[in-house]
């Protein structure tokens, strides 16, 4: 894929988490979001809660720190600082990126008679919690790569997991479907911007000199 286009990618998926963002904040979605919230209300049963929580707890700060922690250290015991650079720079990037749309959206939580779990303080938009899962997919996806199919099968467990913290979080009542839907778009977004990087010479170029690692693209 060309640079150009891995450019056009990121700025598309940049603008379409900056248009969802503003559209959370306007009272149609928001009418829309919080239905869909109190319709899935409706359906809480005592073991989809203890499951709900689980996940929750499953995908909070300092698991997501773990797991790329250790995902980091594999990397450079493997010799695979390149990757060991994209891993810290996409999923660091997609938690910063995380912080500034939350306080650039500053989305209010649902309704509080519709909290299973009581959330933090953060504004709603993105899930912090789901970016924190999905940002799991990169590292299983660069971790793993060459493994052929145990890499597609972390993969798709990372993503179904993903998908299901998400929904665990409308179910606790602590995010809107929006909220959820912005995570992906941010962790997303952080990944595609890595990846258009990695293109420039002058990135190249500086990680050739400070990580010396044979997996590195020739400088352009």
């Amino acid at each position: 894929m060309t640079s150009r286009v891995k450019a056009l990618l990121s700025l598309i998926s940049l603008l379409a988490l900056l248009g969802l963002g503003i559209l959370a904040r306007t009272r149609v979605v928001t009418r829309h979001d919080l239905h869909v919230d109190r319709t899935v209300a409706g359906f809480r049963f005592p073991v989809g809660t203890d499951i709900a929580l689980a996940l929750t707890a499953g995908a909070g700060e300092v698991v997501g720190v773990v797991l790329l922690l250790v995902g980091l250290v594999v990397l450079v015991v493997r010799r695979r600082r390149w990757d060991a650079a994209l891993l810290a720079a996409a999923v660091g990037g997609g938690w910063a990126l995380g912080l500034v749309m939350k306080s650039l959206i500053d989305r209010g939580r649902p309704p509080a008679a519709l909290w299973l779990l009581a959330p933090d303080s953060a504004p709603s938009f993105p899930s912090g919690h789901d970016t924190t899962a999905c940002a799991m997919i990169v590292v299983a996806f660069l971790v793993l790569r060459g493994t052929g199919r145990v890499r597609v099968a972390a993969v798709l467990a990372a993503t179904v997991f993903a998908l299901a913290v998400g929904a665990s979080r409308v179910y606790l009542g602590d995010h809107y479907p929006t909220d959820v839907l912005g995570s992906w778009l941010t962790v997303a977004t952080s990944a595609l911007v890595v990846w258009t990087l990695t293109d420039l010479g002058v990135v190249q170029r500086l990680s050739a000199a400070v990580l010396r690692d044979p997996l590195l693209p020739e400088p352009a």
